[in-house]
């Protein structure tokens, strides 16, 4: 595993004059979730850090802060339901990016999360766990839950609906660029067959002259990849330009609060699965009218003439 990072949460409500709202305070080591899952992006007003410093300080959800009208700053008491009450400073301002979350979470130090809950340090509610492969998760979270037997989730249980859409966007994806694909292989089979009508006359001279149906061939195969890679090339390169320029289009929204611009993927295999498509749509778009062109007869073309 790459890392564990343990967690107390508690149920309480959040109390501001005659206004109280239901809520859950969430106990965390503020370093080790910056490290292994990016806190400090979901840290809208505020130090990340400055929950080790300060036990008495809380990160409150900016759905919370917006209903008690609470800024930076201020203070806020927090009760349970054992009766008990703890007074906070606000010292950062915590935005996920879900409504349902935001107006209801909030993080301290994980010290103070076990006051509120009245047990002792050895006390957790959740632990979190890291893997260095994720296609684990599902199996070692059964192993876990039975051996010591609690209850486990692991991430594609957790994200089975978020996954789903996931997966059907990107199947959609894939089906649109290999029927663009396909439309353009059949432009440049199109391409191909009329240029073995225009060039008969030079194709029976080739052959007259001593090349091979299979070398007549592969001078059509060899246009087919040439206007596939020269075709691929300037696709790539134009989609590479269109997605820098995206990159730095400006991107606002409250679900995404730490995405200030469109996110694109970078990632090189990307460019190497478009250019290989291209190359294998052009070799088949041109086999054919190949195979047509090297079976022509130069003496019934020179006769017909």
């Amino acid at each position: 595993m790459k890392s564990v990072s343990p967690q107390v949460a508690a149920k309480v409500f959040y109390l501001a004059g005659k206004l109280d709202l239901n809520g859950r305070v969430t106990g965390i080591n503020v370093d080790e979730e910056i490290r292994s899952y990016n806190f400090d992006q979901y840290i809208v007003e505020g130090d990340p850090t400055s929950l080790n410093k300060d036990q008495n300080g809380i990160f409150l959800g900016v759905g919370i802060a917006e209903k008690l009208s609470l800024r930076l700053g201020d203070l806020i008491q927090i009760g349970t339901a054992t009766g008990g009450q703890f007074t906070f400073k606000i010292i950062g301002l915590y935005q996920s990016g879900m409504a349902d979350i935001d107006n209801m979470q909030s993080f301290v130090n994980i010290k103070t999360a076990q006051k509120i809950a009245g047990e002792s340090n050895s006390y957790f509610t959740d632990i979190n766990i890291k893997l260095w492969d994720k296609e684990i998760a599902p199996e070692l979270s059964k192993e876990y839950a039975s051996k010591f037997d609690v209850s486990a989730i692991d991430i594609n249980t957790a994200n089975a609906q978020f996954d789903t859409g996931s997966s059907i966007r990107s199947m959609i994806s894939y089906a649109v660029s290999i029927t663009l694909l396909i439309v353009a292989g059949f432009g440049i089979y199109n391409i191909l067959n009329m240029l073995i009508y225009e060039k008969m006359d030079d194709i029976a001279i080739l052959k007259a002259t001593g090349f091979s149906g299979k070398d007549v061939a592969q001078i059509f195969i060899s246009q087919a990849l040439f206007i596939g890679l020269l075709g691929g090339i300037l696709g790539l390169a134009l989609g590479y330009f269109g997605c820098l320029a995206i990159s730095h289009t400006p991107f606002e929204t409250e679900a995404l609060p730490t995405v200030k611009f469109y996110p694109i993927d970078w990632n090189p295999m990307n460019y190497i699965i478009g250019i290989l498509f291209a190359l294998i749509s052009t070799f088949f778009a041109g086999f054919l009218p190949s195979r047509k062109a090297s079976k022509i007869d130069p003496v019934e073309i020179i006769r017909g003439k």
